[in-house]
């Protein structure tokens, strides 16, 4: 099991400098990734006109903006760990007039005290770079923690069982789609080599007994790219 010293350092590596270039480097490598986003919006319609939505691992903020111009009297709250992924959320909500609509939180999401439940949550492209088990399960926890009864969790991820001739050719085929964008030999072995240390691919069966452990209903999968999925659960009433 991963003790919290082999964690991956997402506070360092998403610094400055890749925060400034993130947006356009994942749509690089995840194809379909506006398509995912606006595939969330479905799955959200039926929550009551003021809702809250928790933004786990907020990022650059496209949950927020996506949703926010499309749920004009939502309330966000955007957590991150890192500060300058944090700080071009909060940039760009200003720039769409979201600002006022957004609380910011720059921390685990652990540590986050929200002053109450969220009718809906996301987290989109975090918990693969969380390791071990246990350590996943209590970042599952923590967002159903924060839902009301019924609450709604979309989740997107890497995933795959590494052992298995589908997760070699889906990986292959995955970095020949990223490579074809312009990619240098360079860029591309040092995002390989990121890639196999600091991602923790799980089989999409164990990710859904965590969800399950967690306190949420069975998830959907409505999303895939290669080896990025897209799940929608419940919290359990």
């Amino acid at each position: 099991m991963a003790k919290d010293t082999d964690q991956f350092d997402v506070s360092t590596h998403f610094d400055e400098s890749l925060a400034a270039k993130y947006d356009h480097k994942i749509r690089q490598f995840c194809p379909g990734y506006d398509a995912l986003h606006q595939m969330i919006v479905p799955w959200l319609q039926n929550l009551p006109e003021h809702s809250a939505f928790l933004s786990a691992g907020a990022g650059t903020g496209v949950e927020i903006i996506t949703l926010g111009k499309r749920f004009a009297s939502w309330r966000f709250a955007a957590v991150d760990v890192s500060a300058d992924m944090l700080g071009a959320c909060q940039r760009w909500a200003a720039e769409v007039g979201m600002v006022n609509r957004v609380s910011f939180f720059n921390g685990r999401l652990q540590e986050y005290q929200a002053p109450a439940l969220f009718d809906a949550a996301s987290s989109v492209f975090v918990s693969h770079f969380i390791k071990g088990r246990e350590e996943k399960l209590a970042y599952f926890r923590s967002i159903a923690e924060s839902l009301k009864p019924g609450g709604v969790f979309v989740l997107a991820d890497l995933y795959g069982d590494k052992g298995s001739h589908a997760f070699e050719r889906l990986f292959d085929a995955w970095l020949l789609s990223y490579a074809a964008h312009g990619i240098s030999a360079e860029e591309l072995s040092q995002d390989r080599t990121h890639i196999e240390r600091d991602l923790a691919f799980i089989p999409e069966s164990e990710l859904v007994e965590l969800l399950r452990e967690a306190g949420f209903a069975t998830p959907v999968r409505f999303y895939q790219s290669f080896l990025f999925g897209g799940w929608v659960a419940t919290k359990d009433v």
